[in-house]
């Protein structure tokens, strides 16, 4: 079966993600928590997760109740939800046994006295704002909080945590959250009852600039799956996981001055040979059309002024002509004549952006693993099977 089901499919490197991890291992003098937040970044969280799992590790990080619970409905693991839940959601927290990230008094309270009510211990990380003016308690709020805690039978603290708003860019401000972060951690410490907790503070832009940062565990994301937060090059090489991938499904040659896609923003300045590939801004590329039709003249006109290019066929790159359409994108073959209707075709788009409609296809060692589609994991012949083994 492969991809030959598919108009559109995604291609994940399994091996790719595992030297990833290595490197990263390696760089590090403490555990990593991999973040699988907005579906693990675009490449299929559930299958993911089970990778990770088989690997060793024992607890990941998603953003939301949403995601923890797509994930354990295909493999049950520890996880830390980093948006703090609401009243509402905390019964499925404590039913799935999730770590909640708590950023008030008020989800503390509320969380305590449901624990107390079920009997069940609840582990909890709490956020303290440092400077990123987004989540998390005030740094004067931590201590009386942690004052009050020992009363607050079945909950259980086991991480504080703190968030870089700036880390690729400004190191003196990163610098000086970190300085609060550690005056925390040190008052924290003379209270006598927390020397057993997680402190963490280092995602993937701090675990590179401000190795300091790195405290009890890192939290990593963007870099796991083969991209880099600064602009700069990492100290290693990063292995590519993602490709989008399309076939050309239509070919035919326009005459000059001919209007191309919705608009008519573009007109072929002499004949051209077009082709159209069925992947457009409800998958995910350019993400829609823009509102006006001076800034869709406007964008059209920066593409290809610059040579921006979104398509690529194995012999060179395919100028999108005119809008990209919700399902259809017209694209420019002059400059490779060979190009046949079926050929495939890589197309770039920010990853969590990607239709998550989109199959998945799992490569491991060069040979499809698994795939994912329709809230199915499949074998490579068709066949529905369960992640629990397939590791």
């Amino acid at each position: 079966m492969a991809t030959q089901a598919y108009s559109c499919w995604i291609e994940i490197d399994l091996s790719a993600l595992d030297e990833n991890l290595t490197n990263l291992e390696n760089h590090s003098k403490v555990p990593i928590l991999p973040v699988l937040k907005s579906d693990a970044y675009g490449h299929g969280a559930p299958v993911v997760a089970a990778f990770l799992k088989n690997k060793g590790y024992a607890l990941i990080a998603v953003s939301s109740l949403d995601e923890a619970l797509e994930i354990l409905s295909f493999v049950p693991l520890p996880i830390l939800v980093l948006t703090p839940p609401l009243q509402s959601q905390l019964p499925l927290f404590l039913q799935h046994r999730l770590i909640p990230i708590i950023s008030s008094l008020e989800s503390l309270s509320a969380l305590a006295v449901l624990a107390e009510k079920k009997r069940q211990p609840v582990t909890i990380h709490l956020k303290v704002d440092t400077g990123f003016g987004r989540l998390g308690l005030a740094p004067e709020d931590l201590l009386p909080l942690l004052n009050i805690l020992p009363r607050m039978q079945n909950i259980e603290l086991g991480g504080i945590l703190t968030h870089f708003p700036a880390a690729a860019k400004d190191r003196h401000f990163t610098e000086s959250q970190l300085r609060l972060f550690l005056e925390l951690k040190d008052q924290v410490s003379s209270l006598g009852n927390y020397g057993d907790i997680l402190w963490h503070a280092a995602n993937s832009a701090a675990f590179l600039t401000l190795p300091a940062s790195h405290l009890d565990l890192v939290r990593i994301g963007t870099l796991l799956y083969g991209q880099s937060p600064l602009v700069r090059q990492t100290p290693w090489k990063l292995a590519p996981t993602w490709c989008f991938k399309t076939r050309l499904i239509h070919i035919r040659t326009l005459p000059k001055g001919h209007s191309v896609g919705y608009g008519r923003i573009y007109r072929t300045k002499k004949p051209t040979r077009m082709g159209v590939i069925p992947v457009g801004y409800s998958h995910g590329l350019e993400l829609e059309p823009l509102s006006t039709p001076w800034r869709q003249v406007k964008q059209a006109l920066g593409q290809e002024l610059k040579g921006q290019h979104y398509v690529f066929h194995p012999q060179g790159p395919l100028p999108i002509l005119g809008r990209v359409g919700m399902g259809l994108t017209s694209v420019d073959l002059s400059k490779v004549p060979q190009a046949k209707v079926g050929d495939t075709v890589t197309v770039l788009m920010r990853r969590v952006t990607a239709s998550s409609k989109v199959p998945r296809i799992y490569y491991q060692a060069g040979v499809i693993k698994c795939m994912f589609w329709n809230q199915q994991v499949l074998s490579p012949q068709g066949r529905v099977i369960s992640l629990k083994s397939l590791f």
